[in-house]
């Protein structure tokens, strides 16, 4: 094996890597996202991960449904999110200003 490059793009099978680039690997696969991409990807697997955990705790309590969940949220079902994540600090916390930006961007 001979060292071609240090800091060089390289093409893993149909991928094109780039330095800085991201690569989030697991047993089933690798992802690799592009530097510049990166805080949007992160801040958004974040809050995927809140609402999730959310959505799973208000239907087990039968508080709203999986439709109520998935859907664009009422302001109700928003300012019940921000109580919750405030119970929640491990999670981190966020304002209803950011809240409205993620959802206003919703593609999930």
């Amino acid at each position: 094996m001979v060292l071609m490059g240090l800091n060089t793009p390289i093409r893993i099978g149909n991928a094109m890597v780039l330095p800085g680039d991201l690569v989030i690997a697991q047993r089933e696969g690798v992802l690799f996202v592009p530097a510049h991409m990166a805080e949007q990807v992160i801040s958004t697997c974040e809050f995927v991960t809140r609402k999730d955990q959310f959505g799973f705790e208000m239907v087990r309590s039968g508080r709203y449904t999986t439709g109520q969940v998935d859907s664009q949220w009422t302001d109700e079902l928003k300012a019940e999110f921000l109580k919750w994540l405030g119970q929640h600090p491990e999670l981190g916390n966020m304002t209803r200003t950011e809240l409205d930006k993620v959802m206003s961007k919703r593609t999930w």
